[in-house]
């Protein structure tokens, strides 16, 4: 090969991190078609409400509050650990890092103990009728995506005390943090939609 014809790599880094990695844009593509599809329950939850008489229907009670509430402020709580995590790796602080991890993976943990308390009580499930086949839904689609970044930040969490991650190769603990901040944060729109909106619509 003629050397005049090669490119000068030694600039380039052989780690990338955030917006600078394919794979960081992998996970915002499919946070996008997980927004949509969420976007999709909340449509179907009104639609099946503009149908109905009563909403929910005659004799089943309101959604209680009390402990979707306490779970939101979990959630919150474990997005906090999250950033922190990701945050500590930028420093090179690797306990810090799995601190974070640790925190936040007990905390998804606690909030999928919680719901699962919640749903095992109430009084109808999703096939009761269609108010409870919309609520069941869209709640346990939530769940099971808690669930797998529960999965996803043990693994990463496994790599951590391995020392894996640095502050160079650390894009495995950046994508598992968006992914993170995405459950959370689409949560807030659907804690309002399944246990406010029946309040006030």
């Amino acid at each position: 090969m003629n050397p005049s014809n090669t490119i000068d790599v030694s600039g380039l880094s052989r780690y990338n991190f955030g917006p600078q990695a394919p794979l960081w844009w992998g996970f915002v593509g499919m946070i996008l078609i997980e927004a949509t599809v969420i976007a999709s329950l909340i449509a179907s939850y009104f639609y099946l409400k503009m149908g109905s008489i009563s909403w929910p229907p005659a004799g089943t009670e309101m959604p209680k509050l009390l402990l979707p509430t306490i779970n939101t402020f979990i959630l919150l709580v474990s997005s906090l650990a999250m950033h922190r995590a990701d945050k500590s790796i930028g420093e090179g602080k690797q306990k810090q890092l799995i601190r974070g991890l640790v925190i936040g993976i007990v905390l998804a943990s606690v909030f999928l103990g919680i719901k699962a308390y919640e749903y095992s009580h109430l009084e109808y499930d999703w096939s009761t009728h269609s108010y409870g086949s919309i609520v069941w839904s869209i709640s346990m689609f939530h769940a099971a995506h808690v669930l797998s970044v529960v999965l996803k930040t043990i693994i990463v969490a496994y790599l951590a005390v391995r020392g894996y991650f640095n502050q160079q190769r650390r894009l495995g603990v950046t994508v598992n943090g968006l992914y993170w901040h995405f459950v959370v944060v689409i949560w807030i729109p659907l804690y309002v939609v399944l246990y406010w909106s029946p309040r006030f619509l």
